[in-house]
């Protein structure tokens, strides 16, 4: 199957809108979130975010839901954890450029009608969010993150949401940050990461101590035009990656899945492939195995794509 639509035709007074995030809730609808502003980085940059019905098939009208005055909100991340807390991971910019952004949070106890007020989680400039946290095999959960100020990356570990720490950074020879990460059968993590403005491809790095050292970073074969990349696990345990096949332009826009965990990506699909910037894609499964795929459209809207992994392997 596939199914397309625009999370909304405009959003007045914000003309430009990326970065989107989605979450499945408890009762099974999707939570969406995203920044729309007058440019990147202009201080009316706001984090929105809308709800979508699966029984109904629509989305709701966007609202604001995390706005610091006289500062730029930026990069939503949103997650639902086994409790059924829904959590918004997301930064604020204190000086022009992201390297000055410090990392927040804010949770929601009833499936984002209501928020907490907004706390600080790395008080440090130059730390970034971008990719969904996933949980391990071992309880602890990993929130991907990266350093603005070098282009590396690296991972903040929990257990309870209160102490967190660092793993060692993942350095690659052009910059790669944005780490989107999956756990393969054997326990083994692997990361997919943007890579910087001198590259080709996107940079690979696995880790064997979950998420505490990374081995040297490797390029993958999947072209990357330094833009976001996003990796996932579908519940039979084939990988899903969406991303930019291009060396220099965020179009085309790709889904790919793998059937041997990430050594090979030869089933894949178009999502876009006219001019224009079609970029950050997040994904996500729901409890019925769609596949729920948000991506920054030509940065007029959020376009939401519906699919299932048949799609993609037929």
């Amino acid at each position: 199957m596939y199914e397309e639509r625009l999370i909304f035709k405009e959003i007045e007074g914000f003309p430009e809108h990326h970065a989107s995030t989605i979450t499945v809730l408890p009762d099974g609808d999707l939570l969406a979130a995203w920044y729309s502003c007058d440019y990147e980085g202009a201080i009316n940059e706001a984090i929105f975010y809308s709800r979508f019905s699966i029984d109904k098939g629509v989305w709701s009208k966007p609202k604001v839901l995390v706005k610091t005055p006289n500062y730029p909100d930026g990069n939503p991340v949103l997650f639902t954890d086994k409790n059924g807390r829904v959590w918004l991971f997301y930064v604020t910019m204190y000086k022009k450029g992201w390297e000055y952004c410090k990392v927040k949070y804010t949770f929601s106890d009833d499936q984002g009608e209501t928020w907490n007020e907004p706390r600080i989680l790395i008080d440090e400039l130059g730390y970034m969010t971008r990719n969904e946290p996933i949980y391990l095999s071992n309880g602890v959960l990993l929130l991907p993150l990266y350093d603005e100020r070098d282009w590396s990356s690296l991972m903040y570990l929990t257990k309870n949401f209160e102490e967190w720490i660092f793993s060692d950074k993942i350095r690659c020879s052009t910059g790669c940050i944005q780490p989107s990460v999956v756990e393969l059968s054997d326990n083994t993590l692997l990361a997919y990461m943007r890579r910087g403005r001198n590259g080709k491809y996107a940079w690979m790095s696995i880790s064997r101590d979950f998420g505490k050292t990374w081995s040297q970073s490797e390029e993958t074969k999947l072209k990357n035009p330094n833009s976001a990349i996003e990796l996932i696990k579908l519940k039979n345990g084939n990988l899903l990656t969406v991303f930019n096949d291009s060396f220099n332009k965020r179009t085309p826009l790709v889904v790919s899945i793998s059937l041997d965990e990430g050594k090979t990506w030869s089933h894949r699909k178009i999502l876009e492939s006219e001019k224009g910037e079609f970029s950050y894609p997040t994904a996500m499964q729901d409890k019925d195995g769609l596949i729920h795929i948000l991506y920054t459209y030509k940065r007029l809207s959020i376009k939401h794509v519906t699919i299932d992994e048949e799609w993609v392997l037929g």
